[in-house]
Order: C-alpha cells, then structure tokens, then sequence
C-alpha cells in the first residue's frame, strides 16, 4: 500500500462489505476485462509488482503461488495457439461451447490481464492483531483467489477460500514447425502439464470402485465449463444433487479406496496457505462426503466430471472439449476446478461480526 500513488490507493481499496468481495468468479477472458474492481497489473511498476507478488508468495503456500504464476504465464501460450488457429484455420480448429456453438477466440491475450483488489484497512492498526477483518482478490482468465485476514483471534488467521482454478491446454500439445512462424512460448512449453495430476488422481480413485458403487454415483450429464455450482455466489450446493443419484457413500468404501480420493482432495489442500485448513477436520469431512462422477474413467484424454460434497466441503473438476484449440493427441484439454468451504467461503463469519457491529441494520435479526 505504501508503493501505490494517491489515484492507485483509491482505485485498489474498497470497504470490506464492497459486493465485488463475494462477487462469482472470472472464470472467462470477457467477464475479468469487463467486470472488475482494484487494480489492473499492467497499471502497476515493477518494483509494485514484486511487492503484490511477495504478499501473494507469503500469503499462500509455495504450490498455490506457483500454480498462479504458472496459471498467468499460460495467458501468453494460449495467445500463439489462437494466433496459429487464425493463421492456419483448418489445421488448428478450435472448438466452443453448447452454450457458446460459434465461440471465436479473443482478438488478444495479455498476461497483465490480472487485478487485485483490497477489502478493507490492512493498516488500520499497529499490531498485526488487527481489529477488523480485511481481504485482497486476486484473479483473472483462469484464476481466483481470495483471501480473507482476521486478527480477531488469538492468532491472525488468512482463509483462502473460495479458490478457482483453470488451464486449458491442460497438456500443451504439438507446437507449429519453425517454419509456421514464431511461436517461441508454445515450443518451450510443449508437453508441459496443468491440473492433469488432479484428473489423475481422481481416475486413480473411481478405477478402484467396483460397478455398484460407480452406478450409485453416476451423475446425469457433463456439466459445462462453469461446473455445477462451484462458480455460483452465492452457492447452494444441495440444491445441485436435485435428481440426481445418491451418490458413493465414501463410508463405506474400503481404506485403500478412501486413501486414493483423500491423494486427490490433498492436492487443492496443498495449494492452501500453512495450517489454515485443518487436516484432520478436512479428511473427517471427506469421510462423511459422497462422489459423483461422469465421463471416462480410463482414459486420462477424454472428458471427466468429478464432485466430491459434503456438509463442509465441495471440490470440483471438469475436464472437457471446450473453448480451445483442438488437439489431435488430447481430446479434452480444458479443465476448471475449485475449492469451496460451504460453511465460511469469504470467512463469512468475519463478515457477520463486521456487519453486526458497523452496520447493525444490514443484519437480519
């Protein structure tokens, strides 16, 4: 905060019940550039932008600092494989969206196309025991974080829930030949992998139930990219298991099947700062949880919806054929997934205390 000038402060902090806090995420190129509050990257110097990298480094773990940088670094791949599909349409298609038939790609992308913003006073007291709650959002094509700091306790605590990420390609494919052109990103980045691990693991998972338990947790269709629910805000979970299948009674499966679904809930654990979501709370929680499913289950190329829900936690991922270049070695190539505590997404119960006492009649007796 000390870095920015006059017209960067007032641009980048808004009041910690600002709707734009809670706000559903940028999860498309069109809706980060048009709808958005704080401050674009591109408006920042670079010695402001080691300074917002080093609080987003220490505010959360080393995995999820690197799964954003990588997310923002991708924006420049995913740019030369539009430009190659705009120079060479019928070898390198693309493909849009049920929603979307005749989807073309943006006429640009840019890397700086991410924005924070600041809810609250972060320096509003001496102590880093603050006496008020305050969060900083930071997200873009892809890429949502939001983190949420409350001092109220006996130590300050930083929730970084909800969280949404994104890759597509999730496997970067063949890149055009030199003589194509200059697509220098896409050949240095040519066989890399995002969020292909996470789909792993979760095969892994539904490869070791056997067909009473899959048909339990069948769901009806492959959701489109915005998942089924887990974009939503606010998000009523429940209301999504509205006829469908009970779904897997993670009870009830064997301890080796339930060691593989907690290898793949512990990998969006992992992205989490230090401590801030207890272990043991969240594998208690998985136990009590159901699956869902649909797609391939063997084949890691092919489409794939998995929901793990319980009362407390819901994690998605959609791998599927959408919004992209097509790939002739990957046939889905575009996963989304999130991370969601159902019961204190945005910390609301920092948000109930700061609303109770500052604004007493926004507050529903």
């Amino acid at each position: 905060m000390a870095l920015l000038d006059e017209e960067q402060r007032t641009a980048i902090t808004l009041s910690f019940d600002n709707p734009y806090r809670t706000r559903g995420f940028c999860y498309v190129l069109a809706r980060c550039k048009d709808d958005y509050v704080g401050l674009r990257m591109s408006q920042l110097s670079p010695i402001q932008k080691i300074a917002l990298n080093n609080v987003l480094m220490k505010s959360l773990s080393s995995a999820g600092y690197s799964r954003a940088i990588q997310t923002m670094n991708n924006e420049g791949l995913i740019g030369e494989m539009e430009n190659a599909h705009r120079a060479n349409p019928e070898k390198y298609q693309v493909v849009g969206s049920p929603l979307v038939p005749e989807w073309t790609p943006p006429p640009y992308r840019d890397g700086s196309e991410y924005f924070v913003a600041i809810f609250g006073e972060p320096d509003a007291a001496d102590s880093r025991l603050l006496a008020e709650p305050w969060g900083i959002r930071f997200e873009g094509h892809h890429l949502s974080f939001n983190l949420t700091f409350d001092g109220k306790g006996a130590q300050p605590l930083v929730s970084a829930m909800p969280m949404f990420f994104g890759s597509s390609p999730m496997i970067v494919p063949a890149s055009p030949s030199p003589e194509e052109g200059e697509y220098r990103q896409w050949q240095a980045q040519e066989g890399q992998q995002m969020l292909h691990r996470e789909a792993w693991l979760a095969r892994s998972f539904l490869q070791a139930l056997d067909a009473q338990a899959m048909e339990q947790g069948a769901w009806s269709r492959l959701p489109d990219v915005v998942l089924a629910g887990g974009a939503d805000v606010p998000l009523d979970a429940a209301s999504y298991l509205e006829g469908e299948k009970p779904g897997i009674p993670v009870a009830e499966l064997s301890p080796i099947q339930q060691r593989l679904l907690w290898d793949y809930a512990y990998e969006f654990l992992e992205l989490q700062p230090n401590h801030e979501v207890d272990e043991e709370a969240l594998k208690q929680s998985l136990a009590e949880s159901r699956v869902w499913w649909f797609g391939d289950r063997d084949d890691e190329h092919g489409e794939l919806y998995i929901r793990v829900q319980s009362d407390r936690y819901l994690i998605e991922l959609l791998q599927s054929n959408t919004f992209g270049v097509v790939s002739s070695e990957v046939e889905a190539n575009h996963v989304h997934a999130s991370f969601r505590d159902l019961e204190s997404d945005w910390d609301h119960d920092s948000l109930g205390d700061h609303l109770s006492q500052h604004h007493a009649s926004l507050v529903t007796p």
